[in-house]
Protein backbone atom coordinates (compact mmCIF):
# COMPACT_ATOMS: atom_id res chain seq x y z
CA UNK A 1 0.00 0.00 0.00
CA UNK A 2 1.45 3.38 -1.05
CA UNK A 3 1.02 6.32 1.29
CA UNK A 4 -0.71 9.29 -0.28
CA UNK A 5 1.07 12.60 -0.37
CA UNK A 6 -1.22 15.25 0.99
CA UNK A 7 -1.30 18.39 -1.09
CA UNK A 8 -1.07 21.63 0.80
CA UNK A 9 -3.18 24.41 -0.69
CA UNK A 10 -1.00 27.41 -1.52
CA UNK A 11 -2.96 29.91 0.57
CA UNK A 12 -2.87 27.74 3.68
CA UNK A 13 0.91 27.37 3.30
CA UNK A 14 1.20 31.12 2.70
CA UNK A 15 -0.77 31.86 5.90
CA UNK A 16 1.50 29.58 7.96
CA UNK A 17 4.56 31.14 6.33
CA UNK A 18 3.30 34.60 7.32
CA UNK A 19 2.73 33.38 10.89
CA UNK A 20 6.33 32.15 11.08
CA UNK A 21 7.76 35.23 9.38
CA UNK A 22 5.81 37.67 11.58
CA UNK A 23 6.22 35.73 14.83
CA UNK A 24 8.91 38.08 16.22
CA UNK A 25 6.57 41.03 15.67
CA UNK A 26 3.62 39.19 17.19
CA UNK A 27 5.64 37.82 20.13
CA UNK A 28 8.13 40.63 20.81
CA UNK A 29 9.62 38.94 23.89
CA UNK A 30 11.51 36.66 21.49
CA UNK A 31 13.23 39.62 19.82
CA UNK A 32 15.96 39.75 22.48
CA UNK A 33 17.31 36.42 21.30
CA UNK A 34 16.01 36.32 17.69
CA UNK A 35 17.48 39.68 16.64
CA UNK A 36 21.09 38.72 17.43
CA UNK A 37 20.61 35.44 15.52
CA UNK A 38 19.35 37.23 12.42
CA UNK A 39 21.90 40.03 12.59
CA UNK A 40 24.90 37.72 13.06
CA UNK A 41 23.68 35.41 10.30
CA UNK A 42 23.56 38.19 7.73
CA UNK A 43 26.70 39.98 8.91
CA UNK A 44 28.69 36.73 8.92
CA UNK A 45 27.45 35.89 5.43
CA UNK A 46 28.45 39.37 4.25
CA UNK A 47 31.90 38.91 5.81
CA UNK A 48 32.48 35.58 4.07
CA UNK A 49 31.18 37.11 0.82
CA UNK A 50 33.84 39.79 0.97
CA UNK A 51 36.66 37.54 2.19
CA UNK A 52 35.99 34.47 0.09
CA UNK A 53 39.47 33.06 0.63
CA UNK A 54 38.69 32.59 4.32
CA UNK A 55 37.06 29.39 5.45
CA UNK A 56 35.08 28.37 8.48
CA UNK A 57 37.47 26.92 11.05
CA UNK A 58 37.03 24.68 14.05
CA UNK A 59 36.86 27.72 16.33
CA UNK A 60 34.01 29.25 14.29
CA UNK A 61 32.16 25.94 14.09
CA UNK A 62 32.52 25.59 17.86
CA UNK A 63 31.30 29.16 18.40
CA UNK A 64 28.31 28.62 16.13
CA UNK A 65 27.31 25.53 18.12
CA UNK A 66 27.68 27.48 21.37
CA UNK A 67 25.23 30.08 20.04
CA UNK A 68 22.61 27.33 19.81
CA UNK A 69 23.43 26.30 23.39
CA UNK A 70 22.61 29.85 24.48
CA UNK A 71 19.39 29.82 22.45
CA UNK A 72 18.44 26.50 24.06
CA UNK A 73 19.04 28.03 27.49
CA UNK A 74 16.75 30.92 26.57
CA UNK A 75 14.11 28.47 25.36
CA UNK A 76 14.24 26.63 28.70
CA UNK A 77 14.06 29.96 30.53
CA UNK A 78 10.91 30.78 28.59
CA UNK A 79 9.40 27.35 29.32
CA UNK A 80 10.31 27.68 33.01
CA UNK A 81 8.77 31.16 33.28
CA UNK A 82 5.57 29.86 31.70
CA UNK A 83 5.40 26.72 33.87
CA UNK A 84 5.85 24.49 30.82
CA UNK A 85 8.55 22.21 32.22
CA UNK A 86 6.34 20.14 34.52
CA UNK A 87 4.76 17.91 31.89
CA UNK A 88 6.06 16.53 28.64
CA UNK A 89 4.70 18.39 25.63
CA UNK A 90 5.66 18.85 22.02
CA UNK A 91 7.25 22.19 22.93
CA UNK A 92 9.32 20.62 25.69
CA UNK A 93 10.36 17.80 23.34
CA UNK A 94 11.41 20.42 20.77
CA UNK A 95 13.39 22.33 23.41
CA UNK A 96 15.16 19.14 24.48
CA UNK A 97 15.92 18.33 20.83
CA UNK A 98 17.43 21.77 20.18
CA UNK A 99 19.50 21.50 23.37
CA UNK A 100 20.71 17.99 22.53
CA UNK A 101 21.68 19.07 19.01
CA UNK A 102 23.55 22.07 20.41
CA UNK A 103 25.45 20.03 22.99
CA UNK A 104 26.22 17.27 20.46
CA UNK A 105 27.61 19.72 17.90
CA UNK A 106 29.55 21.57 20.59
CA UNK A 107 31.22 18.33 21.69
CA UNK A 108 31.83 17.21 18.09
CA UNK A 109 33.50 20.52 17.26
CA UNK A 110 35.44 20.72 20.51
CA UNK A 111 36.88 17.22 20.03
CA UNK A 112 37.13 17.43 16.20
CA UNK A 113 35.22 14.13 15.95
CA UNK A 114 33.90 14.52 12.40
CA UNK A 115 35.87 15.26 9.24
CA UNK A 116 36.33 19.01 8.79
CA UNK A 117 34.06 19.41 5.77
CA UNK A 118 31.20 17.56 7.43
CA UNK A 119 31.59 19.36 10.76
CA UNK A 120 31.87 22.75 9.08
CA UNK A 121 28.78 22.07 6.98
CA UNK A 122 26.73 21.03 10.00
CA UNK A 123 28.03 23.91 12.10
CA UNK A 124 27.88 26.74 9.62
CA UNK A 125 25.88 29.84 10.48
CA UNK A 126 22.84 29.29 8.25
CA UNK A 127 21.75 25.80 9.35
CA UNK A 128 22.43 26.37 13.03
CA UNK A 129 20.89 29.83 13.22
CA UNK A 130 17.91 28.64 11.21
CA UNK A 131 17.28 25.68 13.53
CA UNK A 132 17.67 27.95 16.56
CA UNK A 133 15.36 30.58 15.04
CA UNK A 134 12.61 28.12 14.12
CA UNK A 135 12.93 26.53 17.57
CA UNK A 136 12.48 29.95 19.17
CA UNK A 137 9.45 30.74 17.07
CA UNK A 138 7.76 27.42 17.79
CA UNK A 139 8.39 27.71 21.54
CA UNK A 140 7.46 31.38 21.97
CA UNK A 141 4.44 31.38 19.66
CA UNK A 142 1.20 29.49 19.36
CA UNK A 143 2.08 28.21 15.88
CA UNK A 144 1.26 24.50 15.72
CA UNK A 145 4.16 22.09 15.37
CA UNK A 146 3.00 20.09 12.37
CA UNK A 147 3.75 19.20 8.76
CA UNK A 148 2.40 22.51 7.48
CA UNK A 149 4.79 24.40 9.77
CA UNK A 150 7.65 22.22 8.55
CA UNK A 151 6.75 22.99 4.93
CA UNK A 152 6.46 26.72 5.62
CA UNK A 153 9.80 26.64 7.47
CA UNK A 154 11.45 25.03 4.46
CA UNK A 155 10.00 27.78 2.26
CA UNK A 156 11.47 30.36 4.67
CA UNK A 157 14.85 28.60 4.53
CA UNK A 158 14.81 28.69 0.73
CA UNK A 159 13.93 32.40 0.75
CA UNK A 160 16.61 33.25 3.32
CA UNK A 161 19.18 31.24 1.35
CA UNK A 162 18.18 33.06 -1.84
CA UNK A 163 18.48 36.45 -0.14
CA UNK A 164 21.93 35.51 1.15
CA UNK A 165 23.01 34.39 -2.32
CA UNK A 166 21.76 37.69 -3.77
CA UNK A 167 23.51 39.70 -1.05
CA UNK A 168 26.72 37.77 -1.65
CA UNK A 169 26.59 38.71 -5.32
CA UNK A 170 26.35 42.41 -4.40
CA UNK A 171 29.30 42.46 -1.98
CA UNK A 172 32.61 43.24 -3.66
CA UNK A 173 35.26 40.62 -3.03
CA UNK A 174 38.32 41.76 -1.15
CA UNK A 175 41.49 42.15 -3.18
CA UNK A 176 43.62 41.07 -0.23
CA UNK A 177 45.66 37.98 -0.79
CA UNK A 178 45.32 35.20 1.72
CA UNK A 179 48.40 34.85 3.91
CA UNK A 180 48.06 31.14 4.55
Amino acid sequence: MVAEVTEIPFFILLDRFKEIFLAPANYPEMLWIAAPLIITLFLTELYFSRYQFEELGWNSAYGNALVVVFVALDIFRYLFNHQMLETMSLKLALAISVAMLAVLLTVINFLHILPENMAYGLSSKLPLNFIAYIGLILIYSEIPIDFLTLAASIVLLVIVSTVIILLRSLIPTSTEVAEY
